[in-house]
């Protein structure tokens, strides 16, 4: 393994996406809080470093969709974890490790749209360079190394080291 992203690099640059979604909920004129949906596994640590340094009010919420078994993600996607809160009429943020082939997030997507949010922005710690899915939101670009680290796993372990590292 070698570290692809250092822990003080990913540090910096959740504190500038929580600005950044902060500002675009401030902009959009929608009087209510907005609802930051975490993606479970994957997204938790991502999910809670940028709520903290969000200066805004919120609403909380999980959903888990789980797509991978090891590496293997040809099973399709199972929603596991239904949301609880309303989202009539909110600025929905859906935040995730990453937009792989996109298949989990547009199913997290359509669960979303059920529920008839004013409007649904994606935010992921990674983007990938060569995926064409829409993310409005992103800390870092990378190519398609598996990652692990920060949230990432390898067949369930490693998601608490600090670091994101390239396995190798």
């Amino acid at each position: 393994m070698e570290i692809l992203i250092p822990e003080y690099k990913i540090d910096r640059r959740i504190r500038s996406v929580a600005n950044r979604v902060s500002k675009d909920h401030e902009a959009s004129g929608n009087q209510l809080p907005p609802v930051m949906i975490c993606v479970l596994n994957g997204a938790f640590m991502f999910y809670t470093e940028l709520v903290k340094c969000m200066d805004i009010d919120m609403q909380i919420d999980f959903i888990r969709a789980k797509s991978y078994e090891g590496r293997d993600n040809s099973g399709g996607v199972k929603i596991t974890k239904e949301l609880e809160i309303d989202l009539k009429g909110k600025r929905v943020y859906i935040v995730d490790d990453m937009v792989d082939t996109g298949a989990t997030m547009m199913e997290v997507i359509n669960c979303v749209n059920e529920m008839m949010p004013a409007d649904v922005k994606v935010v992921t710690l990674v983007h990938r360079k060569d995926n064409k899915f829409p993310v409005d939101f992103y800390c870092f670009e990378i190519g398609d190394e598996w990652v692990v680290g920060h949230g990432f796993d390898d067949n369930s372990l490693k998601r608490n080291y600090r670091n994101i590292y390239k396995l190798t």
